[in-house]
C-alpha cells in the first residue's frame, strides 16, 4: 500500500514521498504508522524525537514505542512471555539480540504481581533500558494472528546532527522521516563508507546495505562516485549496487522509520544530517 507521506505540511518543498508507512504531522510534532504482518517482523527505528527524560530526548523505547502493540499477561503454567503472543523487540547490541517483551499496564501488573507500567521487559520480569536515539533501530515480532500497526510519535529532528557508524554491523535507520535513495546528500548515509573498485564486491571491500524484505534480505554494495565509475566501465554515481552492477531499486530504499542493517568495514565515521522544516 503506497501513501502519500507529508512531512510538516508548511515545509512540502523539502519533498512528498511514496512509503509503506504513513506520516502525519502538524508543524514539527507528528507521529508514524509501520504495519507488521500477523507473525511477522519489520524494522522500526524511531525518525521522531522524544523519551522519558525531562527533555524527552532521549529515545527510550518505554517511552517512544508502546503505541499499538499486543499484549497478555501470560497466563501459562511458567508465566513466560515467550510461550503468549506478546509483541517481541530485539535490540540488537552489536554481536547479538537481547529480547524485550510487550505489556500493557493491566497485563504487566497481573505479570509482575505488583503495580507495574506498561512497557518492554526482559523474561525475568526487568524492565528494558533501551535507546532508539541516534538513528538506531530495532527488530519487531508481531506474535498475534493479526497485523499490528506500531505508532511512533514525537517530534522531527531539525538541524544539524551527527552520530557514529561504528565497526561491524549497525542495525540503524535514516535519521529524518522520508523514504529516499540511503546516500541522498544531506539526509543520507555518510561518504566516508568503505568502497572498492574491485569486482565481485564483497563485504571486506565494499559496505554492504541488508534491505529487509518481509523474510530475508537483499544486499547491497556501497561504491564511491569514482570507485562506481571504474567498476560499471562507465560514468556512474555513488550509491548502492546489487552484485551484479544493478542501482539499488527504488522499491528497496528504505521506508518511513524502517531500518536497516549496515555492515561498516572500515574505521568509525560520523554521520551528519542536515534538516530542517522552517
Amino acid at each position: 500500500m503506497k501513501k502519500t507521506l507529508l512531512i510538516a505540511a508548511a515545509a512540502l518543498a523539502a519533498g512528498v514521498i511514496s512509503s509503506q508507512a504513513q506520516v502525519y504531522s502538524q508543524n514539527v510534532v507528528g507521529y508514524i504508522n509501520q504495519t507488521i504482518p500477523a507473525g511477522g517482523y519489520q524494522i522500526v527505528g524511531n525518525q521522531l524525537i522524544n523519551g522519558s527524560d525531562a527533555n524527552a530526548t532521549n529515545g527510550d523505547i518505554n517511552a517512544t514505542l508502546i503505541n499499538g502493540l499486543v499484549s497478555s499477561p501470560a497466563a501459562n503454567a511458567t508465566q513466560d512471555p515467550s510461550l503468549s503472543t506478546n509483541s517481541v523487540l530485539y535490540a540488537w547490541n552489536g554481536a547479538g539480540y537481547a529480547l524485550y517483551y510487550y505489556f500493557n499496564q493491566v497485563d504487566a501488573t497481573t505479570w509482575e504481581g505488583t503495580a507495574s507500567p506498561a512497557g518492554w521487559y526482559a523474561v525475568d520480569g526487568t524492565p528494558a533500558s533501551i535507546s532508539l536515539a541516534g538513528g538506531k533501530a530495532a527488530f519487531i515480532k508481531n506474535n498475534s494472528a493479526a497485523p499490528m500497526t506500531v505508532t511512533t510519535v514525537g517530534t522531527v529532528l531539525q538541524g544539524t546532527n551527527n552520530i557514529t557508524i561504528n565497526s561491524g554491523y549497525n542495525l540503524i535507520t535514516l535519521q529524518v522521516p522520508i523514504s529516499t535513495n540511503p546516500v541522498v546528500s544531506g539526509f543520507g548515509l555518510p561518504t566516508g563508507l568503505t568502497s572498492s573498485p574491485l569486482d565481485p564486491p564483497t563485504q571486506a571491500l565494499n559496505d554492504v546495505l541488508y534491505s529487509w524484505n518481509g523474510s530475508g534480505y537483499a544486499l547491497y554494495y556501497y561504491f564511491n562516485a569514482a570507485d562506481a565509475t571504474t567498476w560499471e566501465g562507465a560514468a556512474s554515481p555513488a550509491g548502492f549496487y546489487q552484485v551484479d552492477g544493478t542501482p539499488m531499486p527504488v522499491t528497496s530504499y528504505p521506508q518511513v522509520n524502517q531500518g536497516f542493517f549496515l555492515y561498516h568495514s572500515g574505521a568509525p565515521v560520523t554521520w551528519t544530517t542536515t534538516f530542517s522544516v522552517q
